[in-house]
């Protein structure tokens, strides 16, 4: 049997201001790939784009990988999918649930938000020297208390009308983020499972990518993640971008 990348090496800590800062500093201190950081807590915990994100203490899944994949520096996004896929695959097989994926970093579980994922990565003049791959997963709490953000956020608390053994979860979501990045490094794309999961896929959608709103059809993914959207008779490829939904006039999510 192969020896384990993902979690060979577990930090865990009750409260950080970010455990993607301690990975990088781990990372330009030249720890070897596979060390994931895990915080009961974090004060400064974000998501793409800057954004905040905070969840009650001792409540969810929120931990860094470290990761040094043998990728082009343009393959890097493959790691989202591959992220993407490990939390859907091990929702479905550990908790019998039905999860879908949003592009371009986004878990749903009845169309809401129930996890987020943050890549950041390092360059030594044109070679990729390392990423750090950010999962937070909501878990045993309700969105209940945050009005503004249940209707587009859940937990599987919510889902599941029931705890959830947050241990069990993290070693089954290791093992699976492992199986898939060992398939990415070996040349594999995940493409087909990825889009098998896509909940948007042939839909209208709208997506601000750099103060610039594009409208289109979401009409496929590439290799190595980008979305093609469809306007007409042209196509637009994005590697990033807040998506919204689109349901006739109204916003899905």
């Amino acid at each position: 049997m192969r020896e384990r990348i993902i979690g060979r090496k577990i930090l865990r800590y009750a409260q950080v201001q970010s455990t993607n800062d301690l990975a990088r500093d781990a990372a330009d201190n030249g720890e070897p790939e596979g060390l994931v950081i895990t915080a009961q807590e974090q004060l400064a915990g974000r998501g793409r784009m800057g954004r905040q994100w905070i969840v009650p203490r001792g409540t969810s899944l929120q931990f860094s990988v470290l990761l040094r994949p043998p990728l082009a520096p343009q393959h890097v996004t493959r790691l989202i999918p591959m992220a993407g896929l490990g939390i859907a695959n091990t929702l479905e097989r550990e908790l019998n649930l039905q999860p879908t994926l949003k592009w371009p970093n986004d878990v749903l579980l009845d169309g809401k938000k129930v996890a987020g994922i943050l890549t950041e990565s390092s360059m030594q003049g044109d070679a990729l020297t390392y990423v750090i791959l950010g999962i937070g997963l909501n878990v045993n709490y309700t969105m209940r208390a945050y009005p503004e953000l249940a209707p587009f956020a859940t937990t599987l608390q919510d889902v599941l009308g029931r705890a959830v053994d947050v241990s069990a979860l993290e070693a089954h979501l290791f093992r699976e983020l492992d199986d898939l990045y060992v398939r990415v490094c070996d040349g594999e794309t995940l493409l087909d499972d990825y889009r098998a999961r896509l909940a948007m896929l042939g839909k209208p959608i709208r997506v601000m990518e750099r103060g610039e709103i594009l409208q289109g059809i979401a009409e496929d993914v590439d290799a190595d993640g980008a979305l093609i959207l469809k306007q007409g008779d042209a196509r637009v490829k994005l590697f990033a971008g807040d998506v919204t939904i689109l349901q006739g006039n109204k916003e899905a999510i």
